[in-house]
């Protein structure tokens, strides 16, 4: 195979040798792994090498860049800037929560778990289901399933004082949210109110009592399942 390279020298001595003819062909193999190039190197080995650079260049490569949050065009990419933009955004979305957690109960149920209280994950409401309803001053409920659920409960008695005080026992693991219990004194009449959001385990129980004898006792207790 013919070949027209020329030597040349400078007027300092130095040797180059040239590429006289500049049609000619480049033959090279893509290189196996991405490499830089070295002095000293031949051309085929520095053709390979770019060759497999440009080879491994994604889609990426040859797209804008978007500083901002509001570009829909196609062909752009987010600026790594606007990744601490989009961090506040989401840090002040979770302050907004809150407190509130997000999860997933121990079936699978997506839920919520309460600022303060247990890690326990709350399912979200599901609707309601009456369990237990009572219309008596002395009731008791025992928990047969675990959940969450909403207990209300007032009981009242005309009479004298010294005949015993209205009680409402809830006996619960936990109580999460809008638990509150009252207990109203006058015109020789007590009375115990209670409201309560609760996560109630298997044998826990509520209760309402009132003691003594011989008063005029009403009461109620009302309690439905959540999800």
């Amino acid at each position: 195979m013919a070949t027209y390279n020329v030597d040349l020298q400078d007027d300092q001595g130095n040797s180059y040798r040239t590429m006289a003819n500049p049609d000619s062909k480049a033959e090279f193999t893509e290189a196996t792994s991405r490499e830089n190039i070295n002095s000293g190197e031949t051309h085929r080995t520095i053709f390979g090498k770019l060759r497999k650079f440009l080879s491994d260049l994604g889609a990426a490569a040859y797209i804008a860049i978007a500083n901002n949050c509001t570009t829909t065009a196609a062909g752009f990419a987010l600026d790594a800037r606007q990744g601490k933009v989009l961090m506040d955004k989401s840090n002040q979305i979770s302050s907004d929560l809150g407190g509130y957690k997000f999860g997933t109960t121990t079936d699978g149920k997506p839920g919520y778990i309460v600022p303060g209280g247990a890690d326990t994950v709350l399912p979200f409401s599901q609707g309601v289901k009456l369990v237990y309803n009572n219309s008596s001053y002395a009731s008791s409920y025992t928990f047969g399933e675990e959940g969450d659920y909403i207990v209300s409960s007032c009981v009242c008695k005309e009479g004298w004082n010294e005949k015993g005080d209205p009680v409402i026992t809830l006996n619960v693991a936990s109580i999460y949210a809008n638990y509150q219990k009252t207990m109203y004194t006058g015109n020789n009449v007590e009375t115990a109110a209670c409201f309560s959001y609760v996560h109630a385990k298997i044998g826990n129980t509520c209760t309402t009592t009132i003691t003594g004898i011989d008063d005029t006792r009403h009461g109620y207790l009302t309690i439905l399942k959540v999800g």
